[in-house]
């Protein structure tokens, strides 16, 4: 962490002692203070989407909750969902593809909060298909029979780009899928392995920045603000421990929030936590955050994985999606 984000900690840490002692009195403010303070592991992926996370643990909002977040990166949200329903996780960050095919092959998951929305503007996209710079390819048309980058398989990458696409004319059943850390697309592309990436922040602006061509806006020609990714827990553990779930929401909808209408310090926390300098977090174009779930368009991505085959049915919503407590 920067020293300014140290120094704010520390400020955010003496403030919730004083607020405890306030409001508590002096016999009950060691409840207050860290060493008492429930730790939770959350599973993320280090990219731009999960800002609001480290935002809230830096602003207090968590310890406000009684909590500690600890993060644990990972590659992708299938693999985060396996931990989580494993146990090794209280809770995980993931694309919502993942999470509706865990659910349907009975893993015990539930979406406890809003992760990341796709947004509304294709000239301001976050997520986009890009294609090399002295690419041959000129439309979306030209893809058909071609390979495509995509951070794990099987998921909301390649889901919402066969329905942007298909929705285009495209004949989606020609495309392949390679499976490349986000971070390893822009060679990718460079070297011919790839004719075009899913590519997110802060990937995407280092691509084009570096001569790549954004080709298609993929989450956004999918549905207006697709719910992207969710947090989420396992049944066991929101079982055992409602109100930590209760808490952790709180937490977390007060995060989202707070990085909507603070985006200089959404791009001030990025280095923290990703690769990229201070210089790119300031360009980069930022994800769309809010507390809604947008429920329909959860929904619409269940249909789209049944549809190309990833589900053979679709999962109970009401039981995913954990009613608010």
């Amino acid at each position: 962490m920067t020293g300014i984000g140290a120094a704010r900690r520390r400020g955010v840490a003496l403030r919730v002692v004083l607020a405890c002692l306030l409001l508590l009195g002096v016999a009950r403010a060691a409840a207050c203070g860290g060493d008492d303070l429930e730790t939770v592991r959350v599973g993320v992926i280090p990219i731009a989407d999960v800002a609001p996370l480290y935002l809230g643990r830096e602003q207090g909002f968590f310890e406000d909750e009684g909590l500690e977040v600890e993060t644990e990166p990972a590659a992708g949200g299938a693999a985060i969902a396996q931990a989580v329903a494993g146990g090794d996780l209280e809770f995980g960050f993931s694309n919502t593809i993942s999470l509706l095919i865990a659910a349907s092959q009975g893993l015990p998951v539930q979406i406890v909060a809003q992760g990341v929305l796709g947004g509304t503007d294709e000239r301001r996209a976050w997520a986009n298909l890009v294609v090399g710079r002295d690419s041959d390819i000129a439309t979306v048309a030209d893809l058909e029979g071609r390979t495509i980058g995509v951070n794990t398989l099987n998921n909301i990458c390649e889901v919402t780009i066969k329905a942007s696409l298909e929705g285009q004319g495209v004949e989606v059943a020609t495309l392949r899928f390679t499976e490349l850390p986000f971070a390893a697309m822009d060679a990718a592309l460079r070297e011919g392995r790839v004719a075009a990436a899913c590519a997110v922040e802060p990937f995407l602006s280092a691509a084009v920045a570096g001569g790549a061509r954004p080709l298609d806006a993929f989450y956004v020609r999918t549905a207006p603000d697709l719910t992207v990714a969710t947090y989420f827990t396992s049944t066991a553990y929101a079982g055992e421990s409602p109100d930590v779930v209760a808490r952790f929401t709180r937490a977390m909808n007060r995060s989202l929030d707070y990085a909507r209408t603070h985006p200089g310090e959404v791009r001030e926390i990025l280095p923290d936590y990703t690769e990229i300098t201070p210089e790119v977090a300031r360009r980069i174009e930022l994800p769309t955050w809010r507390a809604d779930l947008n429920r329909p368009t959860i929904a619409l991505l269940a249909r789209l994985a049944e549809k190309y085959g990833l589900i053979d049915r679709q999962p109970d919503l009401d039981a995913l999606i954990r009613a608010p407590r």
